[in-house]
């Protein structure tokens, strides 16, 4: 096979849109030039200032580097974080979880999404914000996984380089995390992710690849987790070699919250800022940290030389001109009231799009009066205002957000019952409620209703705080607080009934047979009572797709586990070992031949849309694929056409298909429209472990499929790797070909064996 490979320095996306920004103003060259000018009279202490958190989470920002008076500096604020700005006491807009924006499969909205909180944390004069998050969906049952964009990787970096590109527009530096495999929660500070070296950049780097080549990203953060033994914060191979060296990462590398065990190995390794600075949380550390003067005292011993701390503080002041931070950059306030009608406007279209509609039996929805629907009853606590407590540590009415670092201080929430009994009220239907989870109850109320909605949920969340029971990472997959008892008595006794589910991912669904319609609402955010009722009432034509594979718990190739706590940053870890390698999600249930409940990319419209002539032209800066989408039902609707590819035969022991292009095309009842779809270079390379780089394989035919999600694919063609066309005797003798092929590949064990030891695990 003749190979291209791609090196990493030159690599840069075919595809990305240019932007007249703040963060594309000048060239990271340009940037470096003016921070070493600025950096050549600093002293050793000052330049210890700005790589060591100075308050320790105890001030205004959660993350702060003191100011250096006599340079002009005013320090550098740093804040939470991927659902909008956390600490703001309800000035800022508390937007919708992550995965959620994901669920759209809408590049514009993503990238609105990322604008609008970029001039969120601008407003405030906070320099970093911590987010996109950009971990991949491996155990439903994990606890973060709301804050990123579910299992697919290259999905998960489209998502991550919008929003990242959108934050950075406004000059605000955007941080990649977290790096890297940190995708559970139990003892993540005391845990090893064991990850074979393909799947390693294949899987888990590539959300950075394209963040740190397409975006430009300003700051990444090292995970807590250990990564095949060696703690990500120490991991020189990892951090240095790999995304400063062969990523070409121009920008600093922080530590997430008190991840740093040491100062030899950490800063020794790549890590460029330590956050927040003390060694362990609370008032009592603030001035006691692993780094500040142990720097310059591991720099007078030998174990690393002057020009590591250079680096480092020429990493940190490179991005913030790049950024355009150094000069009139807005003073810290971090309650500017940016908690606008626009920003509302927006969170509530993006809930209303990011809502999937599961089921829709005899076409229960959208709620008419014509349908002779003319008493709505709504059920369930999950439909009432919510209990808005610290961090979100309570499920206590309405969901709008799972718990942890990655939530917000809520101005207001609008709940369900409330938009729903005006909504209703326009149309004049009447509106009953039991804002409780007692099913006998709610079955009463409900019994008597035309149309019975029942409000229900899950939640889950970081580790340093316990909700029911459940440590960050949830104890199981079923519904809380009666959940599924709720549904079977309401169903039991009114044959209309629809539910909606707020939870941070898949749910156990026994119900599914027992009720006619079924919403996954996610976590919206503070409009979330407003974008469930526009869909409900037809307002909104439902147009999100899950972006995981919905499945039972045991279906999935890994899961969680529930070790007991052991000290953060020691030997004693918790071992997950990620011998699913290459296949996550909808890659391991098509090799396993697992049919799922939902599949990746899943979710029903009020319309129906049909996929027709398919063309794929193979050129030498990547794939040219074009389809057309037709609307064939009654009302104007959203389809997302979803491009996969297999790759050629010589690729061994790789998925069957993979996710590799996506457009949302909104189409009137009738119309049709011709999509165009590119997959660049990088898209049609999988990582070589022999040659440590990506292999562009120009031997052997790819073929590309199309359609509405990973398990509805009607369309397909094939395209030869080299882009040449087909002979007429490949065209005639297609079948032929591929038996030959297959009864090849029967009598090559041996050369199967050697590309499966490429897969090993590498030394950290």
């Amino acid at each position: 096979m003749q190979n291209n490979k791609m090196k990493f320095s030159s690599v840069l996306s075919t595809i990305a849109i240019v932007f007249a920004t703040k963060s594309l103003a000048i060239s990271w060259e340009e940037a470096d030039a003016k921070a070493r000018e600025w950096c050549k009279d600093l002293t050793n202490e000052e330049k210890i200032t700005l790589v060591t958190g100075r308050e320790n989470m105890t001030g205004v920002c959660v993350g702060s580097i003191d100011p250096i008076e006599r340079k002009g500096f005013k320090g550098i604020c740093l804040q939470d974080g991927p659902a909008g700005v956390r600490f703001a006491k309800g000035t800022a807009t508390s937007w919708q979880a992550s995965i959620n924006t994901a669920a759209t499969f809408d590049r514009k909205l993503l990238r609105k999404v990322g604008e609008a909180q970029g001039k969120e944390f601008y407003q405030r004069g906070i320099n970093v914000a911590l987010a996109p998050s950009m971990g991949i969906q491996r155990a439903p049952a994990a606890g973060r996984i709301f804050e990123s964009y579910g299992e697919d990787p290259f999905y998960v970096g489209q998502c991550g380089l919008e929003v990242l590109k959108g934050i950075q527009s406004q000059g605000v530096i955007a941080n990649a995390k977290h790096f890297i495999a940190n995708d559970q929660e139990n003892n993540r500070g005391a845990s090893t992710s064991n990850v074979p070296e393909q799947a390693l950049w294949d899987v888990y780097m590539e959300p950075f690849y394209r963040t740190v080549i397409d975006g430009e990203a300003g700051t990444v953060m090292a995970s807590y987790n250990a990564i095949n033994g060696t703690y990500s914060t120490q991991n020189k191979r990892l951090l240095t070699d790999s995304l400063k060296g062969k990523l070409g990462f121009q920008g600093f590398v922080m530590s997430d919250w008190w991840a740093i065990f040491d100062v030899e190995k950490s800063f020794g390794a790549g890590t460029d800022m330590n956050m927040p600075g003390g060694k362990y949380w609370g008032l009592d550390y603030v001035d006691d940290s692993f780094w500040g003067k142990h720097i310059l005292e591991c720099i007078e011993k030998g174990v690393f030389p002057q020009e590591r701390l250079d680096d480092a503080v020429l990493r940190i002041i490179r991005t913030m001109y790049k950024l355009d931070q150094m000069d009139n950059y807005p003073e810290v306030n971090l309650y500017v009231d940016t908690n606008t009608k626009e920003n509302a406007a927006l969170n509530r279209k993006v809930g209303a799009d990011s809502n999937v509609l599961l089921k829709n039996a005899d076409n229960i929805l959208p709620l008419k009066k014509s349908k002779k629907v003319k008493k709505i009853a709504v059920i369930g606590k999950d439909s009432m205002p919510p209990t808005l407590c610290e961090d979100m540590r309570c499920a206590n009415g309405t969901l709008p957000l799972g718990w942890g670092s990655g939530t917000t201080d809520f101005k207001y929430v609008v709940d369900p019952l409330s938009a729903i009994t005006k909504r209703a009220k326009k149309a004049n239907l009447k509106v009953t409620s039991y804002g409780d989870d007692d099913a006998k109850k709610a079955a009463k109320v409900a019994k008597n209703a035309d149309v019975a909605i029942v409000f229900v949920q899950a939640d889950s969340g970081e580790e340093y705080i316990t909700v029911e029971g459940n440590a960050g990472d949830r104890l199981n997959l079923d519904l809380w607080h009666g959940g599924n008892e709720l549904i079977e008595a309401v169903a039991a006794v009114n044959k209309n009934t629809i539910v909606v589910i707020h939870s941070p991912g898949p749910v156990n669904v026994p119900f599914l047979d027992k009720v006619k319609g079924v919403i996954f609402a996610g976590l919206p955010g503070q409009e979330t009572g407003n974008a469930i009722t526009d869909v409900l009432f037809g307002d909104v034509n439902p147009s999100g797709h899950l972006p995981y594979t919905w499945a039972p718990r045991e279906d999935y190739p890994t899961d969680v586990k529930y070790e007991p706590e052991y000290p953060d940053g020691g030997d004693k870890m918790t071992v997950y070992d990620y011998n699913e390698g290459l296949f996550v999600g909808y890659r391991w249930f098509d090799k396993n031949e697992i049919k799922p409940t939902f599949p990746f990319g899943y979710g029903l419209s009020y319309t129906t849309f049909e996929y027709s002539d398919l063309e794929a032209d193979m050129e030498d800066d990547g794939l040219y694929v074009t389809l057309t989408v037709k609307n064939t039902g009654k009302v104007a609707g959203a389809a997302v056409p979803m491009i996969f590819l297999s790759f050629p035969e010589s690729v061994k022991d790789y998925p069957v298909r993979l996710f590799k292009g996506f457009d949302k095309v909104m189409l009137k009842a009738g119309q049709s429209k011709e999509v165009k779809i590119f997959i660049d270079d990088h898209g049609l390379s999988y990582y070589d472990v022999e040659s440590e780089d990506y292999v562009r394989p120009k031997e052997g035919e790819f073929t590309v499929f199309a359609g509405s999600n990973a398990s509805d694919l009607p369309l397909k063609v094939n395209v030869l790797a080299n882009g040449d066309d087909y002979s007429e005797d490949e065209a005639e003798n297609g079948e032929e070909v591929s038996a030959e092929v297959e009864e090849d590949n029967e009598d090559s064990a041996s050369e199967d064996e050697k590309e499966l030891k490429k897969r090993s695990y590498k030394n950290y």
